[in-house]
């Protein structure tokens, strides 16, 4: 092969990984990230450094028993006037004009997703399941030679969500670990060898 030919095809090949390589790593390897790291947090719950997360809180908390998070709660614990007696209650001034009935939930939380049905074994943020509905790719911000991909909530409430969880946990609940970049970095080797091959580098 001439050195100009190689020449050509090595011009080619960076301009594939100036043109080609970006759209790739956003889609295909920003949603294999996002995807990893709510299978590891949801299902393993563990942190991204290893280690599970914190149990969920038994501090005593009030209810109404009228949100989609309590109506399990309310159904065993006060859909009776016997019931309702037995609990411990306290009337507060909702946005300070209505006032709203609220009772103690002597387990806190904890109890709170036993009642709905929920594993309290450790911490997988997951609920209502709004807050990793919205989990993605927010921005991504193309410099020379690099890539830098920002993952979080793409509305504020689920960012919000985040960012209480991660303050609470003491870590940021939606990091990536180093076994997860090792594997969206195969991705992208393999995804430049590919342009490699085309160009007849091998």
């Amino acid at each position: 092969m001439k050195i100009e030919d190689v020449e050509k095809k090595i011009k080619n090949l960076e301009r594939n990984l100036k043109t080609r390589l970006p759209p790739y790593i956003k889609s295909i390897v920003a949603h294999d990230a996002v995807a990893m790291i709510s299978d590891r947090v949801i299902t393993k719950q563990r942190k991204a450094k290893g280690g599970q997360f914190s149990s969920y809180s038994t501090k005593p908390m009030l209810t109404s028993g009228h949100t989609d998070k309590s109506s399990r709660v309310w159904r065993a614990m006060a859909s009776s006037k016997a019931k309702r007696k037995q609990l411990d209650w306290v009337t507060i001034k909702a946005g300070g004009v209505r006032d709203v009935h609220l009772f103690e939930l002597k387990g806190g939380y904890a109890q709170l997703r036993r009642l709905e049905g929920f594993s309290n074994r450790s911490k997988s943020f997951e609920f209502t399941g709004e807050m990793w509905r919205t989990f993605g790719l927010k921005r991504t911000k193309q410099g020379k030679g690099e890539l830098t991909m920002v993952l979080g909530g793409k509305n504020q409430a689920s960012q919000k969500k985040m960012d209480m969880n991660s303050k609470r946990e003491g870590v940021n609940i939606v990091d990536i670990s180093q076994r997860e970049l090792d594997k969206l970095a195969l991705l992208i080797e393999k995804e430049m060898q590919k342009y490699i091959n085309q160009q007849g580098l091998r």
